[in-house]
């Protein structure tokens, strides 16, 4: 049977737009693969085991805490709870240390720790932010230890009600952590060649925000990052006798909610541990430790020129 040039050439054409399809839906394929890639790239916590979150970081104690536990005997609790989540001696290079500090007094501390533990091939993330339930900026203060060594009161729920006529203020950038967490560590790329671990990834997170906990935690819990992403949660609430000028504080922008007075503080503190302890579907562990065993470095850091072998 002789075709007619008109079937032909509708064949021809239908052959045509087949592989124009069929070359259309492997280039979508692609690109949506080199697109998922860049996503992943583009995690700061992708290639990173076990992730630990310095979260109102200060000097970087808990840092050296994680990696350079030996140096650090008298620790109160934090070298000692590292040792259980994660054993000990521990391989360095499965870590990821990323450390939030505003206070920008300390921001020059923190680039010397990342350039040395750098050199040793430990990985850690200066972050200069605060962290809080929205990004933007916000008011801190700093205390009257300001040109001191040590400083534990940069806060921005603290005044110069507290400390003093010489306190002064300096505008910051604050992240909303549950946003920061999910778009930087939940999901992120594990390695192969950490396939064979027998303990599985963690991510453990150090909460000390003077006060900001009240709006940090429970964002945490209604986005449901906290419960997805967070294996610990170590910190404290700042409701004891001595944070009584922390108060009022204002949960919410529009002020509908304040807490008073640290009573308050301490029972919503209560409400939302227990809302974590009956929960059947949320593995997040909590422990209630503010180890300030070492306010002040003793310890210089690892030379840039000298590496040692990762245990």
């Amino acid at each position: 049977m002789r075709l007619s040039a008109n079937t032909i050439a509708a064949l021809l054409f239908a052959v045509l737009i087949l592989r124009l399809l069929d070359l259309y839906m492997k280039l979508m394929y692609h690109a949506g693969a080199a697109m998922e890639g860049i996503r992943k790239r583009n995690k700061l916590g992708d290639g990173c085991y076990h992730v630990f979150l310095d979260v109102g970081s200060n000097i970087g104690i808990h840092g050296r805490f994680l990696y350079e536990p030996d140096l650090y005997p008298d620790s109160t609790s934090s070298v000692a709870q590292f040792a259980l989540e994660f054993g000990y001696p521990r391989d360095n290079s499965l870590f990821c240390v990323f450390a939030f500090e505003p206070n920008p007094k300390f921001s020059k501390r923190h680039r010397d720790l990342e350039r040395a533990y750098d050199a040793m091939g430990w990985r850690y993330k200066f972050i200069m932010a605060g962290a809080s339930n929205a990004d933007g900026n916000l008011t801190f203060f700093h205390s009257h230890l300001v040109d001191s060594e040590m400083e534990n009161g940069f806060s921005a729920l603290t005044s110069k009600t507290l400390y003093g006529t010489d306190a002064t203020s300096r505008t910051v950038r604050i992240v909303r952590l549950a946003s920061w967490i999910r778009n930087e560590i939940e999901d992120r790329v594990i390695p192969a060649q950490y396939s064979n671990e027998v303990s599985k990834p963690k991510v453990v997170m150090k909460l000390d925000i003077e006060g900001l906990e009240f709006k940090v935690i429970p964002d945490l819990l209604t986005t449901g990052v906290l419960c997805k992403n967070i294996d610990l949660m170590m910190g404290e609430f700042h409701y004891a006798p001595g944070n009584h000028n922390y108060y009022p504080i204002n949960l919410t922008s529009d002020g509908r909610h304040i807490l008073h007075n640290r009573n308050e503080g301490k029972s919503l503190s209560e409400q939302m541990l227990r809302l974590l302890d009956i929960s059947e579907h949320c593995m997040t562990n909590i422990r209630l430790n503010d180890d300030e065993s070492y306010p002040t470095d003793p310890h210089d850091l690892p030379p840039l020129n000298i590496s040692v072998p990762v245990r």
